[in-house]
């Protein structure tokens, strides 16, 4: 299968000319960010009928907080899409801090009943 990750620098591309099995799109960052480019996307993978995923960009403002404000700005994604966390070291205070993530995991699936996909380089978890 192949898949690929739509975030802000991809506003505007139409998922009908990209030769793709499936998307993750980028939807929050942190506690403040929301992609504007997010819902168009979500909906033209769903008329589409492409299998799609959502994620959360860690930035370690706090894992209660971030998982909070993924769930809320996403609460319509779930049970349609599977939903990620992007864990990166770039712009993510909390990086190394698995502590941290598992934290923020377990937040999203208490508020939501559904485990995240962890969205992560295989070096991250050797």
């Amino acid at each position: 299968m192949q898949g690929i990750d739509i975030s802000g620098w991809q506003d505007d591309l139409d998922l009908e000319k990209v030769p793709c099995d499936f998307v993750i799109i980028k939807a929050t960052q942190g506690v403040g960010y929301v992609s504007a480019a997010c819902d168009p996307h979500v909906k033209q993978a769903i008329a589409l009928g492409k299998p799609f995923g959502f994620y959360h960009y860690v930035n370690g403002a706090g894992a209660t907080a971030e998982a909070d404000f993924f769930v809320d700005n996403c609460l319509d994604y779930f049970g349609k899409g599977i939903p990620c966390i992007d864990w990166e070291s770039g712009q993510n205070a909390a990086w190394g801090n698995t502590g941290y993530l598992m934290k923020l995991v377990q937040r999203v699936i208490d508020r939501t009943g559904v485990k995240p996909l962890i969205y992560a380089s295989a070096s991250a978890f050797p």
